[in-house]
């Protein structure tokens, strides 16, 4: 094994490094380590148990990695560690693999990437796994998987997280010998088109207030919200209600930038009950919380298709639906700047103050 500080090779099971006397971690993931040579099980995501044996060792950039002989599915633990025998008579891997097994494994990859990446791979495999889950890797051929992406990708960028969840899957199956070829490389994306962002109508901003008005629900008041105040989703989705200050009209949040951060974003009058109400009924203490971002668009696609607002409106046209209004009503630059946060003439916005009174003003110009 390797020392989790100086990463100078030291005997496996070592409690403290030999070099530079650095102890070293316990084991991660919940794995549960048995004596020396008599293998592991662990849980898996999805609540099944696995069984492990070492099989020896092999070098790759440089760092000494287990080869492993697995084998999954056991409803308890007791199964798989009496599965340890059979794996130690049979050495050698399973044959198979499917991708429902690919993707439970790419759990603990998942977890390393961005939130943004998670979600994306989250809602390409949500899109796609009635499809493949139970076929084995081998079987999946290039015109399969490029008709699959082309099925379920609406986009360029579906299309091209589908491609890079399948090429992850592919990766650990090379890894663990399942395959020798990584089959999603070859999915042909589509010529990436720029598009401008839609902008809501007034009629469609008016099916969403009258929807509120008929019966309040927490999408309908969310896109409200960032349709008067101009945040993005993301900053949405994690606008704390300790953050709002109703009676000074501001609440606290923003993301990316280092000026779109931790800014005051203007609370309208016409908003105020409506942020009030979301206030109340929020959970966890979050005005918009959701299980994951999934959930989210989910529910908006769902009040979408309800209000028979068009289906290229997504949350993130709230935003520019936002600015373009206040364009409109011709909101000086300065101030257009100020309320979305952009960091693009931050000098002249240094040399001008505006208060919240100022910008106060100017949004409640929206009708």
């Amino acid at each position: 094994m390797e020392c989790i500080k100086c990463k100078k090779e030291i005997p496996d099971e070592s409690i403290f490094c030999m070099y530079c006397g650095k102890k070293q971690a316990p084991a991660v993931h919940g794995v549960k380590k048995r004596g020396n040579g008599q293998g592991t099980v662990y849980k898996m995501p999805s609540g099944t148990w696995a069984a492990e044996i070492t099989l020896g060792y092999y070098m790759q950039d440089g760092k000494r990695k287990r080869k492993k002989s697995r084998k999954y599915g056991f409803r308890t633990k007791k199964e798989a560690v009496e599965y340890i025998a059979t794996l130690k008579q049979s050495p050698k891997k399973e044959k198979f693999i499917t991708m429902f097994q690919l993707w439970e494994l790419f759990q603990t990859k998942k977890e390393t990437l961005s939130k943004s990446k998670r979600t994306a791979y989250n809602i390409a495999w949500k899109k796609i796994h009635a499809e493949i889950e139970y076929r084995q890797i081998d079987e999946l051929t290039v015109p399969e998987l490029q008709a699959i992406t082309d099925k379920y990708g609406t986009s360029y960028y579906t299309k091209r997280d589908i491609k890079n969840l399948l090429s992850h899957l592919y990766q650990i199956a090379i890894r663990d010998d399942y395959t020798d070829k990584n089959r999603a490389q070859f999915i042909q994306l589509p010529e990436l088109q720029s598009q401008e962002r839609e902008v809501m109508t007034k009629q469609e901003i008016e099916l969403l207030w009258n929807d509120y008005q008929k019966e309040p629900s927490a999408i309908t008041a969310q896109m409200l919200t960032m349709l008067y105040t101009g945040i993005r989703p993301g900053e949405l989705l994690t606008i704390k209600v300790e953050n709002i200050n109703l009676d000074e009209q501001y609440m606290i949040g923003g993301i990316k930038t280092t000026k779109g951060k931790n800014r005051k974003i203007i609370i309208p009058d016409k908003i105020k009950p409506l942020l009030s109400w979301l206030m109340e009924t929020g959970k966890k203490g979050l005005i918009a919380y959701y299980p994951s971002d999934v959930e989210f668009y989910d529910a908006w696609k769902e009040k979408r298709s309800q209000l028979n607002i068009r289906d290229v409106i997504t949350p993130y046209c709230c935003r520019h639906t936002y600015i373009t209004r206040l364009t409109t009503l011709k909101v000086s630059p300065a101030m257009l700047q100020e309320l979305a946060g952009h960091e693009d003439y931050d000098t002249t916005l240094e040399y001008t103050h505006l208060s919240i009174a100022e910008r106060l003003q100017e949004v409640n110009r929206l009708d």
